[in-house]
């Protein structure tokens, strides 16, 4: 080979090396770029993924994920705080086992609505729910899921939130009102029963008036009657006044004179007590329903109890003979005179209620008494009546749980007495029961209101407005 064809071979094969060179060099520009773009790409992802770390772990809301079988593979520090759980005790846990039976029943119902030809969906909305903490305490809270798939495989992402203050804000609310309603009507009622009371006492003053007219006339004419009787007997002696005083004497018999002189007197008497016993009843009615008052009045509470009881003997006369033993020492009550009445007469209808209920032929008793000590005044009502079954007994003041037939009662009685009693006087109202036996509600109030006392319940009253 000459000297010219290796220069050329030479020269190739300098020109193939530096072309190979060339594109090893734009090959490893290409790479660089390639690998700082991507450290530039998984920064960015670290950077993103912090930031998604960071609000899962610091959201308030309840966030868990979960495999196909339910099973929890990541849960946020809210879902561990909501259920009661130590850090990373949710993992591995079943979603379902973290709600009570019917709820499980109605996430499976949920989660099983996705459509399995979509990779990933929401379902359906938040649904309520009965949650379990770590001691078993049931509360209320809403669920939502969203499904995906994510290498043939299925997960959830499940969405949850406590709703307890929720729901305690709005049986406050309802609770509220229900007793402004009842307040409302109680109003009505009494504005009714005051203007009905002033005008049967008109009457009354009347016939209480010509009452004692006709009892003071028939005393008079008594004695007209015995100065007959006296010249009667007279003139039977005059064979000439014979037939006259026979006709008088006849005509005597007829009318039944003698028995009249007897009942006359007695009916008249009759009319005054019972004419005595409606003015008792119309000032009673007018004290119970005198509108009431939104500030703190001192009462005589023995006094408001036996208005109370005139108001509602129609209930207990039938079916109980009442007593009471008030104490006659009993200190003037601060309270709101209108909803001390209301829980008097719902504890007094209860009562009635209980008794009947037992359905024994004989009259069963209503004893109230009245006592104070150390700067508390006690009512306790106590009725032999059927008793509060054990089962009941942790539900009596919860609102609309009854356990009498439709139409007797609304369950909301002892709701709104428990609640006037403890929310608006500071005071207690509890229970002693055998069932068979009877029963004794037991009413405990401040015999003074402390000035933490008056700014608490004057916070209530603007609340409620």
């Amino acid at each position: 080979m000459d000297i010219g064809t290796l220069e050329k071979r030479l020269a190739r094969e300098k020109a193939a090396r530096s072309e190979a060179e060339a594109l090893l060099e734009a090959k490893s520009r290409e790479l660089y770029l390639s690998n700082k773009e991507l450290l530039k790409a998984s920064q960015t992802l670290i950077g993103q993924s912090q930031q998604l770390n960071a609000i899962f772990d610091q959201a308030l809301t309840v966030i868990l994920l979960t495999d196909g079988d339910g099973k929890i593979q990541r849960a946020n520090r809210s879902a561990e705080m909501t259920f009661g759980r130590e850090p990373g005790e949710l993992k591995s846990t079943n979603l379902y086992d973290l709600l009570d039976q019917s709820s499980r029943e109605a996430a499976v119902a949920l989660e099983r609505q996705r459509d399995p030809a979509k990779k990933f969906m929401t379902v359906g909305d938040m649904q309520e729910m009965v949650g379990l903490r770590a001691d078993g305490t049931p509360f209320p809270l809403e669920l939502a899921v969203s499904v995906f798939e994510l290498e043939g495989k299925r997960h959830g992402v499940w969405i949850s939130r406590d709703i307890t203050a929720r729901k305690e804000a709005q049986e406050k609310q309802l609770r509220l009102e229900q007793e402004l309603r009842q307040s409302q009507k109680l109003e009505s009622l009494g504005t009714l029963a005051s203007g009905i009371a002033h005008e049967i006492n008109t009457p009354i003053q009347y016939i209480n008036d010509n009452a004692h007219f006709l009892k003071e006339s028939f005393a008079d004419l008594m004695s007209v009657l015995q100065a007959y009787d006296v010249l009667l007997q007279k003139a039977d002696t005059d064979d000439q006044y014979k037939e006259q005083t026979g006709a008088v004497r006849a005509n005597a018999e007829a009318a039944d004179v003698d028995f009249l002189k007897e009942e006359i007197l007695s009916s008249i008497d009759q009319t005054l007590d019972g004419i005595e016993r409606i003015s008792k009843i119309v000032t009673a009615v007018k004290e119970f329903s005198h509108p009431g008052t939104t500030e703190m009045t001192a009462i005589d509470l023995n006094q408001a109890i036996e208005t109370t009881l005139s108001v509602t003997r129609n209930e207990w006369k039938y079916v109980a003979e009442t007593t009471t033993d008030f104490d006659a020492g009993l200190p003037m009550v601060p309270c709101l005179p209108g909803d001390i009445n209301q829980v008097i007469m719902n504890l007094i209808v209860n009562a009635a209620h209980a008794i009947e209920s037992k359905g024994e032929e004989n009259l069963g008793k209503i004893a109230i008494q009245t006592s104070h000590s150390d700067g508390q005044v006690l009512v306790s009502i106590t009725d032999n009546g059927c008793g509060i079954p054990e089962a009941n007994q942790g539900q009596i003041f919860d609102p609309f749980f009854t356990t009498k037939e439709v139409g007797k009662g609304t369950g909301q009685g002892l709701s709104i007495a428990f609640n006037i009693v403890t929310q608006k006087h500071d005071g207690t109202l509890s229970f002693t029961t055998e069932e068979g036996v009877g029963t004794t509600f037991t009413i405990t109030l401040p015999a003074v209101r402390t000035p933490e006392m008056k700014a608490e319940s004057a916070a209530e009253a603007k609340e409620a407005v």
